[in-house]
């Protein structure tokens, strides 16, 4: 039996307080996961679990999401980032890993959509972890505990812990395993070997993207209609046109698979003002015939946070559509 290290324990306290309209509008981008692929260049990874100690224990009801949403502020460049995942039940849970540019990164707020309806928050107040993301290498954030705190708070404490990621692939993504909050080396993976090769890769591979071209145009339109104000409005059609790219690639991943595929895809939505992520989102059909499509836009959409501070209730409608000839000449 391994031998655990000590567990080293931060324990901060909040009342689920929100920024003032000042600041409301900072963008933040949701982290893409890791699914076994080489790293980029300046990129690293972390892993954390969430556990809940305390929560009213209800009937699950699928369209208000009980994700954990951690905002990561990257100290550097002021940049807010989001990593959205559910509560860890059982350590033998699949370990989810995240990819997020190299830095130092202080945890600036953390939120949770309860099943009863209750949206409860805790924000940093000046005494925030600061966790290490070296290049290639995989941050180990231990894991996190929420409790509940007042009427709409949280209790949040968290712990280093030993390293539980196994690699299983038949090639090394990164360098090594570290404690984000120590630095302290957990687990040497690829090592120097692939830290050269990567080095060595990077050099050439902006030559190499400019042998590819793409012809195929993808149109992507959508929209809002809600309740609250105008500039809450905004901000949420901001946050979506930041994420384009990955609201766009669901489509263009099923269009290579299904001749002729486009349409529109509608939700009913309700936008929680605590932590301004989706408390409901409900698929109201549309014509757009690919259920992977719209399983994979649904995922991507409740992995965003909007910087808003009041409730928004409304009706979200996406039409995809591409022209394989841009430029030229219709005929009818």
């Amino acid at each position: 039996m391994k031998c655990l290290l000590p567990w080293i324990v931060l324990l901060f306290l909040s009342i689920g307080l929100w920024p003032d309209d000042g600041l409301a509008a900072v963008l933040s981008s949701p982290l893409d996961p890791w699914n076994g692929e080489y790293m980029g260049e300046n990129e690293g990874a972390v892993y954390v679990r969430f556990y809940l100690d305390g929560f009213r224990k209800t009937r699950s009801f699928k369209d208000i999401t009980n994700s954990v949403f951690m905002n990561l502020r990257n100290t550097k460049t002021g940049k807010l980032y989001v990593l959205s995942q559910a509560p860890t039940e059982s350590t033998a849970d699949v370990l989810q890993i995240w990819k997020i540019p190299s830095g130092q990164y202080s945890v600036e707020k953390l939120s949770i959509n309860e099943n009863t309806g209750i949206t409860r928050a805790w924000t940093s107040a000046g005494q925030s972890a600061k966790a290490v993301v070296k290049n290639l290498h995989l941050s180990n954030m231990g894991m996190v505990r929420l409790s509940p705190f007042g009427k709409f708070g949280l209790k949040m404490s968290v712990l280093s812990a030993p390293n539980t990621y196994e690699n299983t692939a038949s090639h090394q993504s990164f360098v090594a395993v570290v404690d984000a909050y120590r630095g302290r080396l957990q687990k040497t993976l690829g090592g120097a070997q692939l830290q050269k090769a990567a080095k060595d890769n990077f050099s050439v591979s902006g030559e190499a993207r400019t042998a590819f071209t793409m012809s195929r145009q993808i149109s992507m339109i959508y929209q809002v209609n809600s309740t609250g104000t105008q500039g809450s409005r905004q901000l949420l059609s901001s946050t979506l046109s930041a994420q384009d790219g990955e609201l766009r690639r669901c489509y263009m991943d099923q269009l290579d698979l299904t001749l002729g595929l486009r349409g529109t895809v509608t939700y009913n939505f309700k936008i929680a003002a605590n932590n301004g992520s989706f408390q409901l989102l409900r698929y109201n059909g549309g014509t757009l015939t690919s259920p992977k499509a719209v399983e994979c836009l649904t995922l991507a959409l409740k992995k965003l946070q909007f910087p808003i501070n009041k409730a928004l209730v409304g009706q979200l409608i996406f039409q995809f559509n591409y022209d394989d000839n841009p430029g030229r000449a219709k005929f009818k």
